[in-house]
C-alpha cells in the first residue's frame, strides 16, 4: 500500500523524442518532460526517492561512478524503460519497473545515475 507521506520527493518523468528540421530534413533527437494521453505532464511527480552507497567501476579505462536509486510512485499508464528520471540534479535511467500485485497502484523502479541515448 502506498503511503502517501512518503512521497516527499518531485521528479520529472523525461521521454526521448526526434524531431524533424522542416528546412533540412535532419532528424534531432533530445528529451522532453513526457506527457500522457490525457495531457498531464509529469513534472514535480510525487515520489520517493531512496539513494545507496555509490559503487565505482572502470569502462574505457576511465573510473566511472554509479549511483543506485530505488523510486516509489503512483502507477500511471505508459511509463517504459527508455523514458528517465530527473531528480535533485541527477539523471536517472530507468533499469527495471515493477508494479504491485494489481499492477495499478504503484510502480517501483530501479535506476542507475548518468546520461543515455534512451536505448
Amino acid at each position: 500500500m502506498m503511503l502517501a507521506h512518503r512521497l516527499r520527493h518531485r521528479i520529472t518523468v523525461q521521454e526521448l523524442v526526434e524531431v524533424q528540421d522542416t528546412n533540412t530534413g535532419a532528424i534531432t533527437r533530445g528529451w522532453e518532460t513526457a506527457i500522457l494521453e490525457d495531457g498531464t505532464i509529469l513534472d514535480a511527480v510525487p515520489a520517493e526517492v531512496l539513494t545507496g552507497a555509490g559503487r565505482e567501476f572502470v569502462q574505457s579505462g576511465a573510473t566511472q561512478g554509479e549511483i543506485a536509486a530505488r523510486i516509489n510512485m503512483r502507477w500511471f499508464p505508459g511509463l517504459t524503460q527508455k523514458m528517465r528520471i530527473l531528480w535533485d540534479t541527477k539523471v536517472l535511467n530507468i533499469e527495471s519497473i515493477e508494479t504491485d500485485i494489481t499492477a495499478r497502484q504503484e510502480y517501483r523502479l530501479k535506476c542507475v545515475a548518468g546520461v543515455s541515448d534512451g536505448q
